[in-house]
């Protein structure tokens, strides 16, 4: 065994026999009572405590009985039946004896047996009752038992004494017993200074043992009996001293083959650390290791010898294998380094190239709609010249279709430039009744060639003037007319602007409702967000998409949404919110 081992070895056999003689000396400690009288008082005054509480805990149980109306409403040969079913209750809280004296018959029962003539050795202390005519507790023999007995008198509405309650708590073996194993002190009680009884079953000699007193609760005084907790005077202590010099002595001799054995150690690591430089190649430190190792006496250092050596080979082929190890990591972020400037020259080609293309198509969309708007003009002149009816026709297919064709231009430049960030908002001071009013004149001829009723209102607290983009409303408002007459074969398309709020805002709001064919539930997720449809689309469904996917982008960046709720055969309700601000 190494002296490392029989140091600790001897250490811990050291500990457990002074463990193993304080556990002794504890249980003899607590056999014979050897704690000081200062420990003895403060248990004394708990116990006091105690037996205060159960007492007054007692007596406001008593007072609570005599107060109730039963013994004044039943006769007197049904009062044993009443007090039979409260002595369980009293039993149970501490009371020994619960009993009822009767002023009438002079008869005091405990449960159904009357205890006459002599009362029960309480006639005394009865007639002191009815005499004082206040509850009483004193210490008396029952039944040749020491008890605390409790009095308190039974009295009607008018205040006459018709008998007395009488409670006995005995202060017998059981309740020292009680004591003893709250304090762990041996409990006695004594009459006129002699031993009446004891805790323990074995007789002791009270002049070994110093007597602390335990003080009556407040309301009883006796100079016969007392509660007294024993302190043993000598021995215990003698044997507590040579414990603790015997287990000094061991720990003592423990600590010194301890230090023995560390000091050698010491000698060993500096000889070992004298042997070691840690600046030398690691061959010649291996060299040097397996020197000590062999000429070395001591296991232990030599044991260490081998385990550093062995290390310092460990450590050397893993400081090889990591340099090989760095140089390919180098050559990978060499490697790494060029794809990471490759893959950002891509990234920034391919995140400018959707720009360039929205700017040119936002560039491009004046040029198209310019020319676009003139023909609208010249065709909107030609209409007011009185041609033939099938010319005239002519000249109306052609006037829509070249609207329809500026619109969806409008959509689709609108639709890049809000794909680009590059739409601004226009506000501006305007009548929501004048808009609404010039929508509904504006489409109004649309829905008379459909036969198609078109209805415009405005709510009564819309405010004269609203601060928004008047021109973009009008965007989204034509889209969504338009898509409600397009789809909207007979019956009405209706347009309605109120006010609502949302998180202490105010909006302006629009609903534009139709009686067409109506959108199934499926067809409206991503109705707004997505030009994409599993099923076909022709050219007109695909601009309707259009239009709703630029009004909802619009709706957002006016600070709104926009929404639909829509059954099939029960037609369409769109609607849009535009947040209303101070100039």
């Amino acid at each position: 065994m190494s002296p490392t081992n029989k140091s600790l070895l001897t250490v811990l056999l050291a500990c457990v026999l002074l463990t193993y003689l304080l556990v002794i000396n504890l249980a003899d400690s607590q056999s014979y009572s050897s704690d000081t009288p200062t420990s003895a008082n403060i248990a004394a005054t708990q116990i006091s405590n105690q037996l205060t509480m159960d007492i007054e805990n007692l007596s406001e149980g008593l007072a609570q009985l005599s107060n109730s109306s039963v013994w004044q409403t039943e006769v007197e040969s049904d009062w044993t039946m009443q007090l039979s079913s409260q002595s369980g209750i009293y039993k149970a809280a501490g009371l020994d004896q619960l009993g009822i004296h009767s002023t009438g018959s002079n008869k005091l029962y405990f449960g159904q047996q009357g205890k006459t003539p002599a009362l029960h050795g309480l006639k005394t202390l009865i007639e002191r009752l009815y005499e004082t005519n206040k509850p009483m507790r004193v210490i008396h023999l029952f039944e040749d038992v020491p008890s605390v007995v409790f009095l308190r008198p039974i009295k009607t509405v008018e205040n006459e004494t018709i008998g007395s309650f009488i409670g006995v708590k005995q202060l017998d073996q059981t309740l020292l017993k009680k004591f003893h194993n709250l304090t762990h002190f041996p409990t006695a009680l004594l009459r006129n200074e002699r031993q009446h009884a004891l805790s323990i079953d074995t007789k002791v000699d009270l002049s070994e043992y110093k007597l602390i007193d335990m003080d009556w609760p407040k309301g009883i005084k006796s100079n016969v009996w007392k509660i007294s907790l024993l302190v043993k005077k000598e021995g215990v202590v003698t044997n507590t001293l040579i414990f603790s010099l015997l287990g000094i002595l061991i720990t003592a001799t423990a600590l010194f083959i301890v230090w023995q054995q560390i000091t050698k150690i010491q000698s060993s690591m500096r000889q070992l650390k004298l042997s070691l430089n840690l600046e030398l190649p690691v061959a010649e430190q291996t060299k040097r290791l397996t020197n000590i190792q062999n000429t070395c006496s001591d296991i232990d250092l030599m044991d260490t010898a081998k385990a550093i050596r062995d290390r310092v080979e460990q450590l050397s082929q893993k400081k090889k294998a990591m340099a090989i190890e760095v140089r390919k990591l180098q050559e990978s972020q060499n490697a790494l380094q060029k794809s990471k400037a490759d893959i950002e020259l891509q990234r920034d080609s391919a995140v400018a190239a959707p720009r360039l293309k929205s700017e040119f198509l936002s560039r491009m969309g004046d040029e198209v709609t310019t020319p676009m708007k003139s023909v609208v003009s010249m065709l909107k002149l030609l209409s007011e010249y009185p041609f033939e009816s099938e010319p005239k026709q002519l000249l109306n297919i052609a006037k829509r279709s070249t609207r329809t064709l500026v619109n969806n231009l409008n959509n689709i430049m609108d639709f890049s430039k809000l794909d680009a960030d590059m739409l601004k908002l226009k506000k501006s001071e305007f009548s929501v009744r004048e808009l609404v009013s010039e929508l509904s004149s504006e489409l109004s001829h649309f829905a008379n060639e459909k036969e198609l009723s078109l209805q415009s209102s405005t709510a009564p607290e819309m405010p004269e003037l609203v601060y928004a983009d008047e021109y973009r409303i009008k965007q989204i408002l034509r889209n969504l007319l338009g898509n409600a007459l397009r789809f909207t074969k007979n019956g009405e398309v209706t347009l309605y602007a109120d006010l609502s709020a949302k998180g202490g805002h105010k909006l302006l709001r629009f609903t534009v409702a139709d009686t067409g064919i109506g959108i199934a539930p499926a067809a409206q997720n991503g109705l707004f967000d997505s030009l994409e449809q599993t099923t076909k689309l022709s050219n007109s469904s695909f601009a309707g998409r259009l239009r709703l996917i630029v009004s909802r982008k619009l709706a957002v960046l006016m600070g709104g949404e926009i929404g639909v709720r829509s059954e099939l055969g029960q037609g369409s309700q769109f609607w849009f919110t535009v947040a209303l601000t101070d100039e």
